[in-house]
């Protein structure tokens, strides 16, 4: 439980705060309990509990993956999360014998460790050849990759991953059109809390050494706190301390939701969210959509705490802490109780996505930390949402260049083609990288897309990528998958 208290404001903190809210404090060192584990379980904590994430670069072959059924919707996932370096250096610095030999079970973990184990690096003198044949091209009036040596590694079908998607659901139905959105959700989510689990074997004992009784998160660990200060006068928090992970770190955002009561104090709830969900139905670009997320919602019925009559309310979102990559799902189909819809409707978004200071609720923010690079796509194609496909585009930083993955099939593609997709192919996923976290390119004409030149825009990203961890701890996420 933290408590900020502004010596030049008056603060009046009201904390009901459970049980498990006290192993914040630890009184005695991890070592006893650390000394209780075998030595695997024990390894797999530390690298879990110390881990801080790494922003190097990664170039892969690229490699296509085969489709026996249909899951396009778990390779389209699949290929953007290897398209994003810090989810991969994660996943390839955990010590692989501590986690196979661990007391606690991490299948999720285990079986994505294997799948990235299946991608070898991409030769150096493979490099930007992509790129320079792609000028020449242009330049002699031919199809833009015409000639162009792509580096592929042959298909193969990620075996595990299937497995551990049917075996965690109680009904599935081959060949049943999926969600891709979901099938992410799940991913982030079991990783997430499979390595809180391991995470736990160490801060376990704190509250125990406290004198005080465990309590899981599930049985709440709510703290609450009353802030009267200058720009906030008279509010009340509510915050749920999920933990923190190395997912977490990556992915893990926070929204603000805030509940005001003409005439009383405003009562604002964090939430934490993997992926962004934003409502299109009325917006041309993720631009509108996220001035939507943020627009003030006008509530009926709402009776106040004092008078228990109606009383004017209204809600209002902002986004309280920005995540190294953000992960914006855009809401095309359309739940309701006669069944799905797909809302077939051009949306525009940008390589280069700046995230407007009204949006968010916190002022400490920099411009840096809400500047976005783009370099994921997952797109639905069909008209139905019971039916149709899913390609993803990655931006591929060895060949300088967007890929696009279509199950086993990899080939190169203008960028233009990725920011211009034709309905009903539809932009369901962006994957987006905050910028202060990208690190320089390691040759003097790499450019990142949309852009010329990266090695001079990100001249300072070593210097920031302490701060970019800093900003990423503390707590977990819980996704939004749900919410549709």
């Amino acid at each position: 439980m933290h408590v900020c208290i502004n010596a030049a404001a008056a603060v009046a903190v009201a904390v009901a705060a459970s049980p498990a809210s006290a192993a914040v404090k630890p009184l005695k060192s991890e070592t006893a309990r650390a000394a209780q584990l075998d030595e695997w379980t024990n390894k797999y904590a530390e690298f879990l509990t110390r881990h801080k994430t790494s922003l190097t670069a990664v170039s892969l072959r690229p490699r296509g993956l085969t489709n026996r059924s249909n899951y396009c919707y778990i390779n389209s996932i699949l290929q953007a999360l290897l398209g994003c370096a810090p989810f991969y250096n994660l996943l390839r610095s955990i010590p692989k014998q501590a986690a196979q030999q661990s007391e606690v079970k991490t299948p999720t973990v285990n079986a994505m460790m294997s799948f990235m184990s299946n991608f070898s690096a991409l030769p150096s003198g493979s490099r930007q050849r992509l790129s320079n044949n792609s000028k020449a091209g242009q330049i002699k009036g031919k199809d833009e990759f015409a000639g162009m040596d792509l580096h592929c590694d042959l298909a193969f079908e990620p075996t595990e991953i299937y497995k551990l998607w049917n075996d965690s659901r109680e009904e599935h139905v081959e060949g049943r059109q999926e969600d891709a959105e979901e099938f992410l959700g799940y991913v982030l989510n079991k990783l997430n809390d499979e390595m809180l689990e391991v995470v736990k074997l160490i801060a376990k004992p704190v509250a125990q050494q406290n004198g005080e009784q465990e309590q899981d998160q599930e049985d709440g660990g709510d703290v609450w706190q009353m802030i009267c200060n200058n720009r906030n006068k008279g509010s009340v928090t509510r915050q749920t301390d999920f933990g923190r992970t190395p997912i977490s770190d990556i992915f893990r955002g926070e929204l603000r939701s805030r509940l005001q009561r003409e005439g009383e104090h405003s009562t604002d709830v964090i939430q934490p969210f993997f992926t962004l969900q934003l409502n299109i139905e009325k917006a041309a670009s993720v631009k509108e959509a996220l001035e939507i997320l943020v627009g003030r919602d006008q509530l009926e019925g709402v009776t106040g705490s004092k008078t228990k009559q109606e009383v004017v309310a209204w809600q209002q979102m902002t986004l309280e802490k920005l995540p190294i990559v953000l992960i914006l799902h855009l809401k095309y189909f359309d739940y309701r109780s006669d069944g799905c819809t797909k809302i077939l409707k051009k949306v525009e978004f940008p390589v280069e996505l700046k995230i407007d200071a009204k949006i968010l609720g916190s002022k400490k923010t920099s411009q840096k930390q809400r500047a976005y690079r783009l370099f994921a796509i997952v797109y639905h194609d069909g008209k139905e949402a019971s039916k149709g496909h899913y390609i993803t585009d990655v931006f591929h930083t060895g060949y300088n260049s967007w890929l696009r993955y279509d199950d086993s099939s990899v080939k190169p593609i203008a960028e233009k083609l990725v920011l211009q997709p034709h309905t009903p192919r539809v932009p369901y996923l962006l994957y987006y990288r905050r910028c202060d976290t990208l690190p320089p390119m390691q040759t003097s004409n790499g450019g990142g897309p949309g852009q010329p030149s990266m090695g001079a825009t990100h001249a300072n990203a070593n210097a920031n990528a302490n701060a970019a961890s800093a900003t990423s701890s503390n707590t977990t996420a819980v996704n939004s998958a749900n919410n549709k």
